[in-house]
C-alpha cells in the first residue's frame, strides 16, 4: 500500500520523486512539521487513527470542485506546512483503479458504464481532468514549476472494424440491395475504391501532425455476432494492409473481440493476431470500448498488454479517470499498481454524432472537440483521438471533420 501511496504522491506531482517526499499522508499531526504539505486521509484508507491500511469500499465518491477550476484556497497553512483536508490520495485511487466497475451501477445494453451514471459524469466533471487539476494545487503550494502548455503526447487512433466494405459476400449482397451495385463492382477490381478502404487517406492526414503515434486496432475474433464482419487475417488484402503500415512505421494494436471477458480470450486472440504481424503486440482497444469490469483489464495486464486505450465514454466525450495523463492501473482489489498503462481517450468519432450518443452538428462537434484539445494542452496531457476507417463515408460529417481537427493540431 505505502508503494501506490507512493506512486499517487508522484503522479500528482508530474513525476516528480523528490517533492514527493515533501509531502506526508497522515492525520497525526505531530507528523504535520516534518512535510511540506500534507494530505489528511478520509476514513476508507486508514483504520481509526492507526496507521493500518484497509482496502477501501470505494462507496465515496470523488469530491467535486468547481466547474472549471480548483479553489487555491483548498489548503490552509499550519505552522510552516500546507495541510488539505480533502483526501486527495483517495479521490486519485479511485479514478486511477477504475473502482466505479466494481460498484452496482446502472449499464447500457452493452454492460457499459454510462457517463451519466459515473463519478465524474454524475458531477458534471467529464471535461475537467480532476486530477490534473489537484496535481496544479499540489505543484502550487510546493513551489514547483508547473508544465508548460504542450502535448506530452498526441496518439491518432483508428479501429479496423471493417477492413472493406463490399469485398465480401455479405457486404457485396447488401451493395446490390441498397443500389450500389457499381459502387461494389469498383471495390472488387480496385480495394482503394472501396468507401472503408480509407488508410491512405487517413495516413496523409496524421503524419502532417508532428511527432504523433498513428496506432491501427485489429480484430482477431471469429467475427460473431457484434464483432460481425470479420476480416480474413492473413489474407492478400489484409497482408498487403499490413505490409504497408508496418513500412509507414505505424503501431498495430489488438481490438479484441466484443464477447472477450476473460484472460484466456484476450490471450487467445493476441497470440492469434501476432501469427500475421511482424511485431508482437501490446496495445489494446476493446471493441465497442467495453471495459465492463476490474477483471478485464487485470486480465489483459496478465496477458502480456503494455498499454489500453479503452478508456472512454462511449457517450460523451472527455476524461473517464479523471486525467489527460497516462497513468498505470492500479488493481481496485489488491491496490497493487500494475504493468498496464491507461490511456485516456479523449474523442471518439461516433460519441460526437451518433443520435444515441452527443448527436451533435458538425459544427458542434468541431467546438467540443477544439475545448477538449485545449484543455489537454493546457495541462501538458496525452491527447488520444479514435477516428474509424469506415465512418469517413459521405453521410456523415467526419471527413470533414477530421480534416478539421488535424487542421487545428497543425496550428
Amino acid at each position: 500500500m505505502e508503494d501506490t501511496i507512493d506512486y499517487i504522491k508522484q503522479f500528482l506531482l508530474y513525476g516528480n520523486e523528490e517533492a514527493a517526499e515533501w509531502v506526508g499522508y497522515t492525520r497525526n499531526e505531530d507528523d504535520w512539521e516534518k512535510y511540506k504539505l500534507v494530505i489528511v486521509p478520509g476514513d476508507n484508507l486508514l483504520t481509526g487513527e492507526r496507521k493500518e491500511w484497509t482496502i477501501p469500499d470505494f462507496t465515496k465518491q470523488p469530491k467535486a470542485v468547481k466547474q472549471g477550476e480548483i479553489i487555491d484556497e483548498f489548503g490552509e497553512k499550519t505552522g510552516g506546512t500546507w495541510v488539505i483536508q480533502e483526501d486527495l490520495i483517495y479521490n486519485a485511487l479511485f479514478l486511477l483503479s477504475q473502482a466505479e466497475l466494481t460498484m452496482d451501477l446502472p449499464r447500457d445494453e452493452h454492460g457499459r458504464l454510462a457517463c451519466k451514471d459515473s463519478a465524474l459524469g454524475s458531477q458534471g466533471l467529464t471535461t475537467i481532468p480532476v486530477l490534473d487539476e489537484y496535481s496544479r494545487l499540489v505543484t502550487k503550494l510546493l513551489e514547483q514549476a508547473l508544465p508548460e502548455q504542450h502535448f506530452s503526447k498526441i496518439y491518432l487512433t483508428h479501429d479496423v472494424d471493417f477492413l472493406t466494405s463490399y469485398r465480401h459476400f455479405r457486404g457485396f449482397l447488401g451493395a446490390i440491395k441498397r443500389g450500389h451495385f457499381l459502387d461494389a463492382l469498383k471495390s472488387l477490381h480496385m480495394i482503394e475504391n472501396d468507401p472503408s478502404y480509407t488508410f491512405r487517406w487517413m495516413h496523409a492526414l496524421d503524419v502532417r501532425v508532428t511527432g504523433a503515434e498513428e496506432v491501427y486496432f485489429f480484430k482477431a475474433s471469429q467475427g460473431k455476432g457484434y464483432d460481425y464482419p470479420q476480416y480474413k487475417l492473413g489474407s492478400s488484402d489484409f497482408n498487403n494492409l499490413v505490409e504497408w503500415l508496418h513500412d509507414e512505421d505505424t503501431i498495430i494494436g489488438l481490438h479484441s473481440s466484443y464477447y472477450a471477458t476473460e484472460q484466456k480470450s484476450y490471450k487467445e486472440e493476441k497470440e492469434r493476431l501476432e501469427e500475421f504481424l511482424p511485431r508482437p503486440v501490446t496495445f489494446h482497444r476493446s471493441h465497442y470500448l467495453r471495459i465492463n469490469s476490474d477483471a478485464d483489464l487485470i486480465a489483459l495486464a496478465n496477458a502480456g498488454i503494455t498499454d489500453d486505450f479503452s478508456m472512454g465514454w462511449s457517450d460523451q466525450i472527455g476524461f473517464r479517470f479523471g486525467t489527460c495523463r497516462a497513468a498505470k492501473f492500479i488493481n481496485p482489489s489488491t491496490l497493487e499498481v500494475t504493468n498496464l498503462t491507461l490511456h485516456p481517450l479523449c474523442i471518439m468519432d461516433r460519441t460526437l454524432s451518433n443520435r444515441n450518443y452527443m448527436h451533435l452538428s458538425e459544427e458542434e462537434a468541431y467546438y467540443a472537440a477544439q475545448q477538449l484539445i485545449d484543455k489537454v494542452r493546457q495541462h501538458g496531457g496525452e491527447l488520444v483521438l479514435l477516428w474509424h476507417n469506415s465512418n469517413f463515408n459521405p453521410e456523415r460529417y467526419h471527413k470533414v471533420l477530421y480534416k478539421e481537427i488535424i487542421d487545428y493540431l497543425c496550428e
